[in-house]
């Protein structure tokens, strides 16, 4: 790849790269804040973590522009023992950050579910039969994201089961949460041995794509989640690294591993990684290759969505409380219907810059334009597939809810940094200082927004731990007043049990009495975790303030309290230290 380098100025690299960031932002900010065309929890965090990051990583961008030519010191080469413990420490960050930036709480429904799954199938099960004393209020336990299957008598994730299923496997090793650190670090190899089939004399190039993956804080902070996410860029790599190896074995062990990735928890996102190398085989005329890969898609489409489903009807029984949502024809649906209501490609894809390094996309634009098309459309340019798959990745720019970062298009962080690394290759000789001053304005906005996401979840978490210490059977959560306080409706590490947490938005007048008879019932409302510091919502349920004065009545709203202070040290934290 070396032979024919065209240089690129290092000081126009980062100008463009923070023009470019410049307009992209204030259409951003233009459209969703002053306009205020879409007001959603992707524009709440954008304007609490994004926008910031991002208006101080292109102010930085712009006054290193000057100091970025030259060479900077050399780097040596990217062999198993330096990049090895690299990944590896990587990996150790990763599940440290669960317990320190996360507080051993996953905020999302998403995460929860996933969580819940795994804890079942931990215990030998694939649904949770639901008590018959808490069958009335199933629905109100579960609030969403649950498996029609079988629903009157099971609690299941609607999620396909791969994701869970390898966190119940790290649960009977000890961790759950150990999961996601070790699929970063599968993921980050096969991205190393990726790197080096591509760029076998020009080190600094590999160097290059495994310290733009390396700080990329969209990486390293989803791996300290339950989301699936780190598992398709796990699996999207490592089959990358088969398909390249290939032969027999290679494709084969391809396919397998494209089979899982779609189970992880929706089908349709590893086609969409393998679509487009499929049209690269069929441009090289690779017919028994391309021919394979076609029937490994339709092998996903028939196993995930024909089969699980109609197995879980097998095992649990007809679809009840809703509609059935997991054929072709309800997915392909859905993502149409998602597409025009819910695209939002300026905020998602200004979330996706500001997690990941500020010159990956910088980069990857000179990989794409470094592209030879004579070449492309005989199949003999990666690129082509690298970059037909990132767009795809960041076209389909629906609204995700939580992420840190657009998690979309996580699976596409790796081509992403594989086209920076082909761009480097084709427009920079081995001079490694623009690298390495990215890095420093990348650390520096990733230090940020590490920050304000702890600052987000930490109320939260406290709320959680605040409801899971509660001495009651039943705990009632009034969410009126919070935002997403629906969320903290959920079980201890996946499970329900005592205290038994339910939305009260979603009981009758009459579900309210039994329980209020038969159990010792608490509430948890805004008197609780405004305090605490969850963001004011302000919407109302008018309903909700007769079942209210209701409970007032028959004295059924006694709040949740905090535990008692079991030190001194405890009393004065608990009092801000006012004693």
């Amino acid at each position: 790849m070396g032979s024919g380098v065209r240089s690129v100025d290092a000081r126009r690299l980062f100008l463009a790269g923070a023009i470019g960031l410049t307009l992209w932002l204030g259409a951003t900010f233009l459209w969703h804040v002053t306009y205020r065309q879409g007001i959603s929890l992707a524009v709440i965090m954008f304007l609490d973590q994004d926008f910031p990051a991002l208006l101080g990583g292109l102010l930085l961008l712009t006054l290193a522009a000057p100091f970025a030519g030259g060479m900077g010191f050399r780097l040596p080469a990217p062999r198993a023992r330096i990049i090895v413990p690299l990944i590896m420490l990587f990996g150790l960050v990763a599940w440290a950050g669960h317990y320190w930036l996360f507080q051993d709480y996953a905020i999302s429904r998403d995460e929860e579910v996933a969580r819940f799954a795994a804890a079942y199938m931990r215990e030998g099960l694939l649904a949770r039969p639901i008590p018959p004393e808490w069958e009335p209020y199933r629905r109100a336990i579960m609030p969403e994201f649950f498996s029609p299957f079988g629903a009157a008598d099971y609690w299941t994730a609607a999620y396909l089961p791969v994701n869970s299923a390898i966190q119940a496997m790290f649960w009977q090793l000890g961790d759950p949460n150990m999961a996601g650190p070790a699929l970063l670090i599968a993921g980050l190899f096969a991205l190393w041995r990726v790197a080096l089939h591509l760029f076998p004399t020009r080190p600094d190039a590999v160097w290059v794509t495994m310290l733009l993956a390396l700080s990329s804080a969209q990486l390293w902070v989803t791996a300290m989640t339950p989301y699936a996410m780190t598992g398709h860029f796990a699996l999207n790599m490592v089959w990358l690294a088969l398909v390249l190896r290939g032969g027999v074995v290679g494709h084969v062990s391809a396919g397998a591993v494209a089979l899982v990735a779609a189970g992880l928890h929706q089908w349709h996102f590893p086609p969409i990684f393998i679509a487009p190398f499929i049209l690269w085989m069929l441009l090289a005329r690779r017919w028994a290759a391309a021919a394979f890969h076609v029937i490994v898609l339709v092998a996903i489409v028939i196993v995930w969505a024909k089969l699980w489903p109609g197995f879980l009807v097998e095992l649990l029984g007809p679809p009840s409380d809703i509609r059935p949502s997991a054929g072709v024809a309800d997915k392909v649906g859905s993502l149409f219907e998602r597409l025009g209501d819910r695209w939002q490609p300026l905020v998602n894809l200004s979330r996706f810059a500001a997690w990941n390094n500020i010159l990956m996309v910088p980069l990857a634009t000179l990989g794409v334009f470094a592209m030879q098309w004579r070449r492309a459309i005989r199949g003999r340019e990666i690129a082509l597939p690298l970059a037909l798959g990132c767009f795809a990745g960041c076209g389909l720019a629906l609204a995700q809810g939580y992420g840190w970062g657009f998690r979309y298009a996580h699976g596409f962080i790796g081509p992403f940094c594989l086209l920076a690394g082909l761009g480097w290759a084709h427009f920079r000789p081995a001079a490694m200082r623009p690298i390495f001053i990215g890095l420093g304005v990348t650390l520096v906005a990733s230090a940020y927004l590490v920050w304000r996401t702890h600052v987000f979840v930490a109320p939260y978490a406290a709320s959680h731990r605040m409801i899971d210490a509660s001495q009651a059977d039943v705990v009632l959560v009034d969410p009126r007043g919070g935002l997403y306080v629906t969320d903290l409706v959920r079980g201890r590490n996946g499970v329900p049990g005592r205290p038994m947490v339910i939305n009260l938005a979603m009981l009758t007048l009459d579900q309210v009495d039994q329980l209020c008879e038969k159990y010792v019932v608490e509430l948890f409302d805004r008197a609780e975790f405004r305090p605490l510091g969850i963001p004011l919502a302000r919407w109302n349920l008018g309903r909700m303030d007769a079942l209210r004065a209701h409970m007032k009545e028959v004295g059924c709203d006694s709040p949740v309290l905090p535990p008692l202070p079991e030190t001194m040290e405890d009393a004065f934290n608990a009092s801000g230290d006012v004693l």
